[in-house]
């Protein structure tokens, strides 16, 4: 029997882009078995989008304000009901074959619970930054969850990428819930970590999909915070994959203060962008 997929959209205060994410859920050139979109709480007409959706393969929930990020993310996990998961944020969008893609790497390695690919990062207004990042330190095809933990860890940035560029099991994903929300900016490895610290994840050297960036949500401010979790996780890391030589401590270390300043440098170009474009 063919396998089937869900696509899980955490909603809160989407407009104008979830529309995108939708579109490109609908056009995959592979079927979608289900889709599931819960609000938090939303205020901006988001809510009242949803509820006009009239999609026969659509699961649909409301949960109240003040709802957090990773409560909605844990609770549109629990209600997926196909053999994989894909969670794509609102911002984000697919590209057509990414879910062909990573069904048929999952399909290839029943032993790995997770596939990952690489990404495309575009501006508010939807053009190209940069294409198929990610994956660093990755060779294409099966890698042990454990190796793959080290290697993020020596490099200091998260290889895995965001959700746009996951695809789960569902079992093993949800038997990994909740999300948490008390180190926001790296929830999403914390939780990649859980589900294939035993296992392995299998490698895609393509890009999937769009993770879209906000000048009006970046800045040097948020650099500082986003190095302090990261480095929360890399001693989390530690832990659970084994603590890493002298020489790749130093290597590690030194490599998330070049990740941090490449942001804060990323973050500077967005804002003088956004200036300019303000003329």
């Amino acid at each position: 029997m063919p396998s089937t997929v869900s696509v899980v959209i955490p909603l809160f205060n989407g407009l104008p882009y979830v529309q995108q994410a939708l579109d490109s859920v609908l056009t995959q050139t592979t079927p979608v078995d289900e889709i599931v979109i819960v609000d938090g709480g939303s205020t901006d007409g988001s809510l009242e989008w949803l509820r006009q959706l009239e999609l026969p393969n659509l699961t649909r929930e409301e949960l109240p304000a003040g709802t957090t990020a990773a409560q909605n993310w844990t609770r549109c996990t629990q209600l997926a009901t196909g053999d994989y998961v894909k969670l794509l944020c609102q911002d984000d969008f697919l590209h057509p074959q990414a879910l062909e893609w990573q069904i048929a790497d999952l399909d290839n390695f029943p032993e790995c619970n997770m596939a990952i690919a690489q990404r495309d990062i575009v501006n508010a207004r939807g053009e190209t930054i940069a294409r198929a990042r990610g994956c660093q330190g990755l060779k294409p095809g099966p890698v042990s969850g454990k190796d793959a933990i080290r290697i993020s860890s020596i490099k200091g940035t998260n290889i895995f990428g965001e959700p746009v560029t996951t695809l789960f099991r569902r079992q093993p994903m949800q038997s990994a819930l909740p999300w948490l929300d008390d180190k926001p900016y790296v929830l999403d490895i914390f939780f990649d970590t859980a589900v294939v610290i035993n296992s392995c994840l299998v490698v895609r050297k393509a890009s999937v999909g769009a993770f879209r960036v906000s000048s009006s949500s970046w800045s040097t401010h948020l650099a500082k915070v986003q190095r302090k979790q990261f480095r929360l996780w890399q001693e989390h890391a530690a832990t659970v994959s084994g603590p890493l030589s002298m020489w790749d401590q130093v290597v590690a270390s030194s490599n998330l203060l070049i990740q941090s300043s490449l942001r804060r440098i990323a973050y500077a170009y967005l804002n003088i962008r956004k200036t300019l474009d303000h003329r």
